[in-house]
C-alpha cells in the first residue's frame, strides 16, 4: 500500500507541476459557447434540456454534440464558482490527474507490474500533446469521458479476475453503469465497447484457441454492445440534431468519398508519430489538406505505419499480447476521430490523442523496460526518464503562457492557422477590449473569406454600432439575418438599436420574433412589457 500510495502522489504531483501556471489563464473560443454563455448551465431549471437538446442549445446555437454529463459538470461548476479561473482549471487538471491514476491501476491490475504501470501513467499525465486538453476549459470532455471509460474497464478486469458470474459481481454492474455515463460525456467514450472486448479477449481469457475466446468473451460483453447499438440508433433519430453521422452541411469529395478519408487517415498519422515522439511543435490549429493520392510522401509513410500496425495486431496476439493489445487500443480509440467511419469537422487536433496516445506510450514503454531488465542499465535508464519528465513538464509550462489571454492567443494563432473562426475570433477580442479599429479590420477579413456567414457581419455591425454609426449597424445585423433567417443574435441588436432611437414599435418586432424563438427568454418578455407601457404612452 505504501507503494501505491508513492506512485499516486508522483502522478499528482508531475500533473501539478506541470500545469501549475495555468491557473489564471482566460477562458475564450469554444468556452464561450459551452459556458460563458450557456444560459442552461447557470439555471438547474433547464436541466431536463442537458439530455434533450445539443451541447450548446443554452447559447441559441446548433451542434452535433450531446454531452449532458458534460453539461450536468459544467452547471454543478458554475454553480460552485461561477467565472472563478482556478476553480475551472483545477477541475481539468484533477480529472487529467485521476485518469492517470486509473491507468496505473488497470495496468496494474493487467500485468502485475508496478514499475510498468506508474511509467506509463507519468508519461500520459505529462505528455504535452495533452496540453490543449487540460489547459482549454471546454475540453473537460476528453478527460470525464476518459475517467468513465478507465473506471469500466478497471471494474471490468476486477469482475473477470473475481471469477464470479456476472450476475453476482457489483463490479460487473458498475462497469456496465460508466459505458452510458461515458458516452455521455462525451462522443469518444463510445470507444469503451471496442478496448473492453478487445481487452479481455487479449488479457483475460486464457483459452489457447480464439473462437472458444471470442465465444467466451461475447457471452460477457453483450450487454455493452447492445448499449452502443441502442446509442447509434438514438443519436440517428431522437438526437441527430444537425446531421449526427456526417459533419459537413454539403457533400464534398472528403465526405462522400471513403478513399479519400482513409488516405487523409494516413496523412494524419504521420503528424500523430510526430506529435508522439518529438511533441516540440504543438500547434491548436492545423490547415492539414485533404489526400488525393496514395502517391503523397506522408499517405505512404502513413500508410505503412498503420498497415504495419496492424499486421502486427494479428501477427503477435498470441506469443506478444501486449503488443497487440497497445496497438489495438491505439486503433479502437482513435476510431471516432480517424474519419473513416463518420466524417467529422476536423482532420487533425492533438487532443485526438487523448486515449488513443494510450496503448503507444505502453508499447514503447514495455519494450524500454524489458530492454532495461535484459542490460541491467537501471541507473541510466532512470536519469532519462526523469530528464525525459523534464523537459515535457518544461513544454507543457511554456505552452501554459499561449492561453494566457485571448488576444494574445489568436494573434499567434492568426499567424499559422489563418482560418475564418480564428479570424473573426481576434476581432471579437479587440472589440471587448474597445479598439474597434483593429477590431472592424479582422472583420472584414472574415467577411472576405466568407462572405455567406452571418457570424462576422453581425460583429462588424456590433462595431459599427459602438463606435456610433447606427445607419450601417442597421444594415449590417439585417444582412446577417437575410445570410440566416434563425440568426438570433441579430435579432436581439436590432431591437436593441431601435429602442434607443425610441423606435419602439419596430424593437417591439424584433422582441416579438426573440420571443417567437424562445418562449421562455424573461428578458425578452420584460422587454415586451415595457415596449407596450412606451407604446401606450
Amino acid at each position: 500500500m505504501k507503494k501505491t500510495w508513492i506512485a499516486i502522489g508522483l502522478i499528482i504531483l508531475v500533473g501539478l507541476i506541470a500545469y501549475h501556471n495555468c491557473f489564471h489563464n482566460a477562458m475564450f473560443w469554444d468556452d464561450d459557447d459551452f459556458i460563458l454563455k450557456n444560459r442552461y448551465i447557470k439555471d438547474w431549471k433547464f436541466f431536463p434540456q442537458f439530455f434533450s437538446e445539443n451541447l450548446v442549445a443554452g447559447g441559441y446555437l446548433l451542434s452535433n454534440y450531446w454531452r449532458p454529463v458534460l453539461l450536468t459538470v459544467f452547471a454543478t461548476a458554475w454553480h460552485a464558482w461561477g467565472t472563478w479561473l482556478p476553480g475551472w482549471h483545477s477541475l481539468n487538471i484533477g480529472f487529467h490527474c485521476v485518469d492517470g491514476i486509473l491507468l496505473f491501476f488497470l495496468l496494474n491490475r493487467l500485468f502485475s507490474n508496478r514499475l510498468l504501470s506508474l511509467c506509463v501513467a507519468l508519461l500520459f499525465v505529462v505528455h504535452p500533446t495533452h496540453n490543449e486538453a487540460i489547459v482549454y476549459v471546454n475540453s473537460l470532455g476528453d478527460s470525464l469521458a476518459a475517467f468513465f471509460v478507465l473506471s469500466s474497464l478497471l471494474l471490468f478486469v476486477r469482475f473477470r479476475q473475481s471469477q464470479k458470474p456476472a450476475y453476482a459481481s457489483r463490479n460487473y454492474y458498475f462497469s456496465l453503469l460508466f459505458f452510458p455515463l461515458a458516452v455521455m460525456s462525451k462522443e469518444t467514450g463510445f470507444v469503451l465497447c471496442g478496448l473492453l472486448p478487445m481487452l479481455d479477449l487479449l488479457l483475460i481469457q486464457n483459452n489457447s484457441r480464439f473462437i472458444p475466446r471470442v465465444i467466451n468473451t461475447a457471452k460477457t460483453v453483450w450487454p455493452f454492445i447492445l448499449i452502443a447499438l441502442i446509442y447509434i440508433i438514438m443519436r440517428g433519430t431522437v438526437l441527430n440534431f444537425n446531421n449526427s453521422f456526417n459533419f459537413y452541411s454539403e457533400p464534398n469529395e472528403f465526405s462522400s468519398n471513403i478513399l479519400v478519408r482513409v488516405m487523409t487517415f494516413f496523412k494524419a498519422s504521420t503528424q500523430y508519430s510526430g506529435f508522439l515522439f518529438a511533441p516540440y511543435e504543438l500547434k491548436v490549429e492545423r490547415l492539414l489538406p485533404f489526400a488525393h493520392s496514395l502517391f503523397e510522401w506522408d499517405v505512404l509513410f502513413g500508410g505503412a505505419i498503420v498497415l504495419s500496425m496492424v499486421v502486427a495486431i494479428f501477427k503477435y496476439w498470441k506469443t506478444k499480447p501486449w503488443l497487440s493489445f497497445g496497438l489495438a487500443w491505439f486503433f479502437i480509440a482513435i476510431a471516432p476521430a480517424s474519419n473513416v467511419l463518420v466524417p467529422i469537422n476536423a482532420v487533425l487536433y492533438e487532443h485526438f490523442l487523448y486515449m488513443p496516445m494510450i496503448g503507444i506510450i505502453f508499447i514503447v514503454t514495455y519494450f524500454a523496460l524489458t530492454l532495461v531488465e535484459r542490460r541491467k542499465l537501471q541507473k541510466p535508464a532512470l536519469c532519462l526518464f526523469v530528464i525525459i519528465l523534464g523537459i515535457f513538464c518544461a513544454l507543457n509550462i511554456n505552452r501554459n503562457n499561449d492561453w494566457r489571454t485571448a488576444i494574445g492567443f489568436y494573434e499567434k494563432l492568426v499567424q499559422y492557422a489563418p482560418s475564418y473562426r480564428v479570424i473573426n475570433n481576434l476581432g471579437m477580442e479587440y472589440a471587448n477590449k474597445g479598439i474597434h479599429d483593429k477590431a472592424e479590420y479582422w472583420y472584414n477579413k472574415a467577411i472576405a473569406m466568407d462572405p455567406n456567414n452571418p457570424v462576422a457581419y453581425h460583429n462588424v455591425a456590433g462595431t459599427y454600432r459602438d463606435t456610433s454609426r447606427m445607419a450601417l449597424a442597421e444594415e449590417t445585423f439585417k444582412k446577417a439575418i437575410s445570410l440566416n433567417p434563425k440568426f438570433i443574435f441579430s435579432y436581439r441588436s436590432l431591437a436593441d438599436i431601435y429602442f434607443r432611437t425610441k423606435n419602439y414599435a419596430e424593437a417591439k418586432k424584433y422582441v416579438l420574433v426573440l420571443i417567437d424563438f424562445d418562449p421562455g427568454d424573461q428578458n425578452a418578455r420584460q422587454a415586451l412589457a415595457e415596449l407596450d407601457a412606451l407604446l401606450k404612452n
